[in-house]
C-alpha cells in the first residue's frame, strides 16, 4: 500500500504540473516567435533606412558626376543637388546635413560665377574675368575633392549591419 500511495502522490504532482509545463513550452515557443519577428522587423527597418540613405547618396554623386562631365553648374545641376539635399533631410547626422549645405552654397557660388562669365553681359576678357574664372576653377576642384571624400564621409551611414 505504501508504494501505491507514493505512486498516487507522484501522479497527482504530475497531473497538477502538466498544465504549467505545457504553458511554459507554449510560452517559450511564443517568445521565440516574437523575438524572431522583432529581429525581422528591425532588419526591415534597417534595410528601408539603408535604401533611402543610399538613394540620397547616389543623388549627390549624380550631382558631382554631372559637374565633372559639364564642368559648370547650371540649372540642371542645381536641380539634381536640390533633390539630393531634400532626400538627405532627416536621414543623416548633422555632419552630413552641414556638408550638403556647404556643397549647396558652393554650387550657388559656382552658378553665379558662371553667369558672370558667360551670361548676358558676361565679363570681357581681362583681369577681372581671369579672377572670376580662377575662382570658379577653385570651386570645381573643391567639389571634386568633396566627391573623393564622400565614401569615407558617408560610410558609417551606409552600413547595413
Amino acid at each position: 500500500m505504501g508504494c501505491t500511495q507514493e505512486i498516487a502522490f507522484w501522479l497527482d504532482i504530475v497531473v497538477k504540473l502538466a498544465p504549467a509545463f505545457v504553458a511554459l513550452v507554449v510560452g517559450s515557443f511564443g517568445a521565440y516567435i516574437g523575438f524572431n519577428q522583432y529581429r525581422t522587423n528591425r532588419d526591415k527597418l534597417r534595410l528601408d533606412l539603408f535604401e533611402k540613405r543610399l538613394e540620397a547618396y547616389e543623388k549627390l554623386q549624380e550631382y558631382f558626376n554631372y559637374l565633372l562631365r559639364d564642368v559648370h553648374v547650371d540649372n540642371k545641376a542645381i536641380s539634381i543637388l536640390a533633390e539630393a539635399r531634400y532626400k538627405s533631410l532627416f536621414l543623416f547626422g548633422n555632419e552630413i546635413t552641414e556638408h550638403i549645405n556647404d556643397v549647396w552654397e558652393q554650387a550657388i557660388k559656382m552658378r553665379r560665377l558662371n553667369l558672370k562669365l558667360y551670361g548676358s553681359g558676361g565679363l570681357p576678357v581681362g583681369e577681372e574675368r581671369d579672377m572670376v574664372s580662377d575662382e570658379e576653377s577653385n570651386l570645381l576642384q573643391w567639389n571634386l575633392d568633396q566627391q573623393n571624400d564622400s565614401p569615407k564621409r558617408y560610410a558609417k551611414y551606409l552600413k547595413f549591419m
